[in-house]
């Protein structure tokens, strides 16, 4: 019998947050769809050049941070399935 390895608590915040918004979306439509074209106008009249700077100035100071977390990340997994299949 194979079970499903349970959800990374990642994923289940990312869940819980997406049902959260969804339960206010349907709460409070209204507030929602003038939230939602709010930020589109406000997006739409920044500058293109102004938003690319942005997006990258903050990826390429986020990028390493999280490149070293995923890493960190993936070489736990490795030692843990290496001890988990000694171990049997």
């Amino acid at each position: 019998m194979n079970h499903p390895p349970p959800p990374h608590p990642a994923e289940v915040s990312i869940h819980q947050a997406l049902k959260r918004v969804e339960d206010y979306v349907r709460r409070e439509p209204t507030k929602s769809v003038v939230a939602a074209l709010g930020a589109g106008l406000l997006l739409n009249l920044l500058p293109p050049r102004l938003l690319a700077e942005v997006t990258a100035s903050v990826a390429t100071r986020l990028l390493p941070p999280v490149l070293l977390g995923l890493g960190v990340l993936k070489v736990f997994e490795i030692c843990c399935e290496t001890d988990a299949s000694k171990s049997r």
